[in-house]
């Protein structure tokens, strides 16, 4: 019950409800909230889901309603990449396992479908708040190559200035990775503090010198030992313009779920009747003060 109470608390940023009105009816019944091909979803279809489902799948229904308003929603890509998850899993037998963990194979591919839902509406968030979210994040486009040795990172930046790609040239001489294109933040993890500091400290674009990080550790009988890595930067671009799409896609992937629900929730001016979801809502506010 306490947790019902809480995921109801949290459809108020949804409902219009009045300590006032606690009668038994629906207001507006037939007024269509969703639509989306082939379908409608009316405040009845919201108030029957509610009387017989639990606020967790009412609030999920409603979210996949609204990403499925989105234009940059392809259903039909989303439903093709469901089905042929459902039939890899199925061909590896992994169908009983997620039987048992979903309690049938259309619940668990609507649950996929949903997270994909869920992906694209959080892509929608990010572009909403692009300002917001991109202001102190100093986004930058580049390719990143990580050596054991100086020797290493001098030569591939010497095989850079006799005309090799870049990715190529860190290939050929024992790069630990391959320096793929990619977009970072500042607040990326996986850089470590000199990488970031180098970024932070100029406008560069193309190659970085070569940057050296030091880590200290303790070995087996307690000596102190250092191992240094050795990184090369082609900075690629700083405008975040140019790799927007990019950065949305990155962000979408760190933005909070409960975040964009509520955002999107609250969005949407959505209002129901009915004495006892009056009652447990009543409970809420007292209960949540």
């Amino acid at each position: 019950m306490k947790k019902i109470i809480v995921i109801l608390f949290a459809l108020f940023l949804l409902a219009g409800c009045s300590n006032e009105n606690h009668y038994s009816y629906l207001s507006d019944g037939d007024e269509v909230l969703f639509s989306g091909p082939n379908m409608t979803y009316t405040k009845n279809d919201l108030y029957k889901s509610m009387k017989v489902s639990g606020s967790d799948k009412i609030a999920s229904d409603i979210i996949d309603k609204i990403a499925l308003k989105l234009d940059s929603v392809d259903i039909e890509a989303i439903n093709k990449e469901a089905d042929e998850l459902i039939e890899t899993y199925t061909s590896l037998g992994y169908d009983s396992y997620i039987i048992a963990s979903y309690g049938s194979m259309e619940a668990y591919r609507k649950s996929y479908v949903s997270t994909l839902l869920l992906s694209e509406l959080s892509k929608a968030y990010v572009n909403e708040n692009f300002e917001t979210l991109t202001a102190d994040k100093k986004p930058v486009k580049m390719q990143l190559a990580t050596f054991a040795t100086q020797e290493d990172a001098e030569k591939c930046l010497s095989d850079v200035s006799s005309g090799s790609t870049f990715d190529m040239a860190a290939v050929n001489n024992n790069s630990t990775n391959t320096p793929a294109s990619a977009v970072y933040t500042d607040d990326d993890t996986t850089l470590a503090y000199e990488v970031k500091d180098y970024l932070n400290s100029t406008d560069k674009l193309g190659l970085s010198s070569i940057i050296v990080n030091i880590a200290t550790s303790t070995d087996a009988n307690g000596n102190p030992t250092e191992t240094k890595t050795y990184y090369v930067l082609n900075v690629e671009s700083r405008d975040v313009e140019s790799f927007r799409d990019e950065l949305v896609s990155l962000l979408a992937t760190q933005v909070s779920s409960d975040d964009v629900r509520n955002h999107y929730l609250s969005s949407h001016d959505i209002q129901f009747f009915d004495q006892d979801l009056y009652e447990i809502m009543t409970s809420a506010f007292e209960v949540l003060g």
